[in-house]
């Protein structure tokens, strides 16, 4: 069961980033992004809004830990909303151009972690069950 500490371990570390991450866009606003932009009052309540979606994902991921087997909705809700959100920036990036290089990377994560966190979780589930059945198995023979 290594993978599934292991990935438990992941999914607290990213909790806690997007925790962070999240509450510190709420306080701060834009002022957070590389290059400290000036915004429009329209677009700094817009980011704060959203800072708060990105927070709450996070709170669904620490959610998850303790029941990482049986949280398979949550975590590919969680990842399809972050995956969206890569997407998002792409759009973005074909509107107005490319923005920092820090930017520039999230969106390499957002569209490469979410899909291996739902293949890895799967394999948990999967490894999880067929360890029950063993275990149900040799019961039944003793």
């Amino acid at each position: 069961m290594a993978s599934r500490r292991a990935l438990q371990v992941v999914l607290v570390l990213l909790g806690l980033f997007v925790v962070g991450s999240g509450a510190a866009d709420i306080a701060l606003g834009p002022a957070v992004l590389p290059g400290s932009p000036e915004v429009v009052v329209n677009v700094d309540n817009h980011y704060r809004f959203f800072a708060s979606i990105w927070l709450s994902l996070g709170v669904v991921l620490l959610w998850t830990v303790p029941r990482v087997e049986s949280a398979t909705g949550p975590v590919r809700g969680v990842c399809a909303a972050v995956f969206l959100g890569g997407l998002a920036r792409l759009v973005s990036v074909a509107a107005v151009g490319v923005p920092h290089a820090l930017l520039v990377a999230f969106i390499g994560i957002e569209l490469v972690i979410p899909p291996v966190l739902v293949l890895w979780q799967n394999q948990v589930v999967r490894s999880t069950a067929r360890a029950a059945a063993a275990r149900h198995l040799a019961a039944r023979a003793s």
